[in-house]
């Protein structure tokens, strides 16, 4: 079994809320550090329609988010296609975030 005895309350965050934001979605994007979410998950996988596209936007906006109200509070993750898929987009995203 999991043991969680060696962590303290000190290195654990808690995440209450989890927003998943396409990263081809302006209109998403601008909102999501208002949101008050514990963590953003910015997509680049199965939601994003437009992967190249996915990858600039994340790009532009993880470059201006730093400065953004509400960054300092909201965890911000990215979510890239798996190591495992044919097509060796996961290398692209990793430049992209």
């Amino acid at each position: 079994p999991l043991s969680c005895r060696h962590l303290s309350s000190s290195n654990v965050r808690r995440r209450r809320s989890v927003h998943f934001i396409p990263a081809d979605n302006d209109k998403f994007l601008s909102k999501s550090l208002t949101l008050g979410a514990d963590t953003i998950v910015l997509d680049l996988e199965d939601s994003v329609k437009n992967k190249q596209l996915g990858r600039e936007k994340l790009r532009a906006f993880l470059d201006m988010a730093h400065s953004l109200p509400g960054r300092n509070n909201t965890e911000v993750l990215v979510r890239i296609n798996p190591l495992s898929s044919s097509v060796e987009d996961w290398r692209e995203d990793l430049v992209a975030g």
